[in-house]
């Protein structure tokens, strides 16, 4: 397998200097909340979420910013999840990674998620 490679991407919104988040679970969806470096209150809806983990501790792998969104593409930890059958391989879900810098790093396994407008 080809080494975990992080891939920036422009969510809608950004981590950096931003509040520490409120991450929690409803109905199966995670719900992401913080407020932005502007005091402007965030809301994100991750659906059909397999996995997340938050950790306090930063790790990067190759191409990764400590303030910015990624998707990290050949991903260890979605490999995992299609090995065990959690997820088949026609499945697209994607390994997003979260860095909010001097906070921790909010990882998510997700077919996708959405911004509340």
């Amino acid at each position: 397998m080809s080494m975990e490679l992080a891939k920036v991407f422009d969510p809608g919104f950004s981590t950096a200097d931003a509040e520490y988040p409120d991450i929690g679970m409803e109905e199966g969806d995670l719900i992401l909340r913080f407020k932005d470096w502007r005091e402007e209150v965030i809301e994100v809806f991750f659906s059909d979420v397999i996995a997340f983990k938050w950790q306090m501790t930063e790790t990067f792998v190759e191409g990764e910013h400590y303030d910015r969104s990624h998707e990290i593409l050949n991903s260890l930890w979605l490999a995992a999840h299609v090995s065990q059958g959690c997820i088949a391989e026609t499945e697209e879900y994607k390994h997003y990674k979260f860095n909010f810098n001097g906070c921790g790093q909010l990882d998510v396994i997700a077919n996708g998620f959405v911004k509340k407008t």
